[in-house]
């Protein structure tokens, strides 16, 4: 097995010129993240050269289908890990290959996978019943069919689950994670304008003791007392983004009972918030002490010189993004 490892190292390395620092590759984990020339011809000679592989990354491999990456799945029924992002040619036969092969998958990243549909992630459920992560952002070919289908066959080990942009995903998608998955703690539902703010309250109610980064952007449905109970229900909530929830207002704040215990949040983003003003800052400052990063951009009611009057106290370490002039954090993409 060593010697067929070192081999196929050798291939890859002659035929794809892999010479820098962000080529890894071991007898158990495999980097290849965006290197294009890589063709479902390299995917054949992983699955029968690596058996013991437990972890792939090729994302933004452009070139590869659904044939090499299910040559891989059916030679490394090891595998833990796989990411495929950009991986526009990616089909729901990947899914079939992964479900009928490799049952101990725990970790998989299909962001753009635009092929991707609701038949391949109930193949996914059938097989994969481990899964603790699963990324579909951008995958618009997904619904409430599939997605929940997934998050009741995965249960028990779902702890992040990101559905950016997935335009067709709505209530039944959430109420299923409400109902099934008590564990998650990531939820990126960004973008998915027909969840309401019922199913909101449902999910907060059920989640609220495992949730730490909820992203709901640009849900346009979520209303003051949703948000209230979110923010009273996820007592261990440490990432929030409400950005372009435009019907928001300080009341969604304000609602917190004064007797309630102080929130976890490190992350608030509420850019493009109209009607939230500085006096709604003040009390989210007022129960937030380990506050790190805040996004006010586009609030025209909140500015430097207005939070500076009313002088609250922010933590020492929080930076607050006025203008774009602040990396935001990684942890809601």
């Amino acid at each position: 097995l060593l010697k067929c490892f070192v081999y196929y190292l050798l291939v890859l390395f002659k035929l794809f010129n892999l010479e820098d620092s962000n080529f890894m590759i071991d007898r158990a984990f495999c980097c290849l993240c965006e290197y294009t020339g890589i063709t479902d011809a390299g995917m054949k000679a992983i699955g029968e050269g690596l058996s013991l592989l437990q972890s792939l990354d090729v994302s933004y491999c452009r070139k590869l289908t659904d044939k090499g990456l299910s040559a891989v799945a059916k030679g490394c029924c090891d595998l833990r890990i796989l990411h495929m992002a950009g991986c526009r040619f990616v089909n729901d036969g990947v899914l079939e290959a992964l479900s009928k092969y490799c049952r101990n998958l725990e970790e998989l990243g299909l962001q753009g996978c635009t092929s991707i549909t609701d038949n391949g992630l109930i193949n996914l459920a059938s097989g994969c019943r481990q899964i603790r992560f699963l990324d579909i952002n951008k995958c618009s070919n997904v619904s409430d069919v599939g997605v929940s289908s997934f998050s009741s066959a995965c249960s028990s080990s779902l702890k992040t689950l990101k559905l950016l942009d997935c335009y067709k995903i709505g209530d039944e998608t959430i109420l299923s994670i409400a109902e099934f998955c008590g564990n998650l703690e990531t939820l990126i539902i960004g973008g998915c304008r027909d969840v309401s703010a019922d199913a909101i309250k449902s999910l907060a109610t059920a989640c609220g003791s495992s949730l730490k980064n909820l992203r709901m952007d640009w849900c346009l449905n979520i209303s003051d007392s949703s948000l209230s109970c979110v923010l009273s229900q996820c007592r261990n909530l440490e990432a929030l983004d409400i950005g372009c929830c435009e019907e928001l207002t300080d009341a969604a704040f304000q609602l917190m009972s004064n007797e309630e215990p102080g929130l976890s949040l490190k992350i608030l983003k509420v850019s493009n918030c109209p009607k939230i003003t500085v006096a709604g800052i003040g009390i989210i400052v007022g129960k937030c002490t380990s506050l790190q990063y805040l996004d006010v951009r586009s609030c025209p009611h909140i500015t430097k010189a207005g939070l500076d009057e009313a002088g609250f106290h922010f933590p020492e370490c929080c930076k607050i993004n006025f203008n774009g002039s602040v990396n935001e954090p990684v942890v809601l993409l």
